[in-house]
């Protein structure tokens, strides 16, 4: 009897304001790794991909453009990765707006879910405490901001990427791009993110560890 073909649960949040191109981004860069990983073996592991929402009610991005939530909040279950983009401008009141986003996420991190904070999308893992006492970057123009709002966060300023725990955060998209390689090479291997990146960033780009801080205070080279 054959194994079945695993199956990785991804979640992108929506929200007003949601910087349309940090959800799109991470969604085509982990479709080009499942289609690549398909071509090479068809029992390669199949990625469900949803964009979540507080309920079924379309949000509107920066650029105006609407997108409606494939789910809402109770009806995701046993993810593998979940995905904040950047808000648009201030991110207090998009965030004070969704308090039941930030119980939610308090919940994945309890089952131990690989969290992936975009920018200032970074603030809802601050804002439910879940990065107290531990690193964390955001998108430069609210560092000073970010420091006001989550005293007790280690702010890493002079970095791309930080990893506390489970939580990741990247301060711009792409930052994103360098985060998301890094996921593609642990749902499959190094050659699929390999080639997904050469793909999506031909230029010659920093390694994910070059440009990040862990809360180990090691790199993972």
């Amino acid at each position: 009897m054959s194994k079945p073909i695993k199956r990785y649960r991804i979640v992108v949040l929506l929200y007003d304001y949601v910087l349309a191109t940090s959800v799109t981004l991470p969604i085509e860069m982990l479709r080009a790794a499942e289609s690549s990983a398909k071509m090479r073996n068809r029992k390669a592991a199949t990625l469900s991909i949803k964009l979540v929402g507080v309920n079924h009610k379309a949000v509107t991005t920066q650029a105006g453009l609407k997108v409606t939530p494939d789910l809402t909040l109770e009806q995701t279950t046993h993810n593998d990765i979940v995905f904040f983009p950047a808000v648009w401008r201030n991110p207090r009141p998009v965030i004070e707006k969704n308090s039941e986003i930030i119980e939610w996420l308090i919940q994945q991190n309890n089952e131990n879910v690989m969290i992936g904070g975009v920018g200032t999308g970074c603030c809802f893992p601050a804002a439910a405490g879940l990065l107290d006492d531990k690193p964390a970057t955001t998108h430069w123009h609210y560092f000073d901001q970010f420091e006001r709002d989550y005293p007790r966060v280690q702010l890493k300023r002079d970095y791309f990427i930080t990893r506390a725990d489970n939580i990741y955060c990247s301060a711009s998209v792409n930052a994103l791009a360098d985060l998301t390689v890094y996921f593609i090479e642990k749902l499959y291997d190094k050659d699929i993110a390999t080639h997904v990146e050469r793909n999506f960033s031909h230029e010659i780009r920093r390694a994910y560890a070059d440009n990040s801080y862990f809360d180990s205070g090691k790199h993972a080279h």
